[in-house]
């Protein structure tokens, strides 16, 4: 068993030393970093009692104490920073208040005598009182709390990709979901059966998972981020639903828009252009921010025109272009000596997956079927 707790501690330490060594770092790796090293002090903890050496060394078990009062706070905001990486807010430290009274409060133990620091190690090593069950009660609360408030920001953030984004499979955090997902079972279970051992388990190989998602995932330890970095716009919401008035549809969100229709008209007409003769679709990357700034115009008032325009999120018009560009090409007959695969990638797309997902979509079949019908 001591082997699982060193490896879930010295997995950490390698792992902050990854993220801190990058060349480019951002707020969402400072706090993968300071989640990682609480992760590793709550294993720490129950390896010092499991070992007993708590008896001899309890001033080291007791600043770790709290470590898993931090680990939910820090992780919902890691996943705020990864989805938003927008500059740090320090109104955002007020979600670890709760981490630092308490040990503000436990702060009694250093000036306890020997003979009473053995008492209140030796009664509980979380401390058998009224503060111990309040730390209980609060790591338990704030897990559940803070991990469901994460999957929320993940998921909502999911659904407005295609918005923002023309290809989203670098960026759906499929695997913080499952660990949102997972942490939640372990909270679930750590609260029924009430035991440090397990805790420390299921913080062992979380870490495990988060070492290797991360590392063979973008967007974690990666030099930069490049999707999200300079493409999300705080302020921009996507729910964008339709009603009819008067045989009309009318788009709810952009009722109230200060956009008139001629200035509407004029970036619809210029961002026709800008894909008719530029083609910018054809970069794999492209994002809303990056074809707003072509149209130099702020990427709401795009999004804006192509939702109530073209009927379409970003990520439809894009992908229905790209389609277009690869049944052009496709035909060609010097292209006959390419894959489909190799075609979609000059064509914008970043994967077979993309190409097929997305043709079948738009066309109704897949590029194979199609082919085959032709024929």
């Amino acid at each position: 068993m001591v082997y699982i707790f060193v490896a879930g501690i010295s997995i950490a330490l390698f792992l902050i030393t990854i993220i801190l060594t990058k060349p480019t770092k951002h707020t969402s790796d400072y706090i993968l970093s300071a989640l990682l090293f609480f992760s590793a002090q709550t294993i720490f903890n129950t390896f010092w009692v499991f070992t007993n050496f708590y008896l001899s060394y309890p001033d080291a078990l007791v600043i770790g104490l709290n470590a898993p009062i931090a680990v939910a706070p820090l992780f919902y905001l890691y996943t705020k920073y990864q989805t938003h990486p927008i500059r740090f807010s320090p109104l955002d430290l007020l979600h670890l208040v709760p981490y630092f009274i308490l040990s503000l409060l436990y702060g009694k133990f250093y000036f306890s005598s020997p003979e009473e620091r053995l008492a209140l190690m030796n009664s509980e090593t979380g401390f058998n009182s009224t503060l111990g069950i309040f730390r209980i009660i609060i790591t338990y609360v704030s897990g559940f709390f803070y991990f469901f408030w994460s999957l929320w920001i993940l998921l909502r953030f999911r659904k407005n990709m295609k918005h923002l984004f023309s290809n989203t499979e670098k960026i759906r955090f499929n695997w913080l979901i499952f660990l949102i997902v997972g942490m939640l079972f372990v909270w679930l279970v750590v609260l029924i059966i009430k035991s440090d051992l397990i805790t420390s388990i299921s913080s062992t190989l979380f870490l495990i998972f988060l070492g290797y998602f991360g590392i063979t995932q973008v967007n974690v330890f990666s030099g930069v981020n490049n999707y999200l970095l300079t493409t999300i716009t705080p302020s921009y919401e996507t729910n964008a639903p339709i009603k009819i008035e008067n045989g009309e549809s009318v788009n709810i969100k952009y009722k109230n828009s200060i956009l008139s229709e001629e200035e509407a008209y004029k970036i619809h007409q210029q961002l026709q252009q800008l894909l008719n003769t530029e083609r910018p679709y054809l970069n794999p990357e492209l994002t809303l921010s990056q074809l707003a700034q072509l149209l130099n115009v702020h990427p709401n008032k795009l999004s804006e025109v192509i939702n109530t325009q073209e009927q379409k999120s970003f990520y439809d018009l894009i992908n229905e272009l790209r389609i277009q560009e690869f049944l052009h090409q496709v035909v060609k007959p010097e292209n006959s000596r390419f894959t489909f695969t190799s075609i979609a990638y000059d064509c914008g797309f970043n994967s077979k997956a993309s190409l097929n997902r997305n043709f079948k979509k738009h066309v109704g079949i897949t590029p194979s079927d199609n082919l085959k019908k032709q024929n």
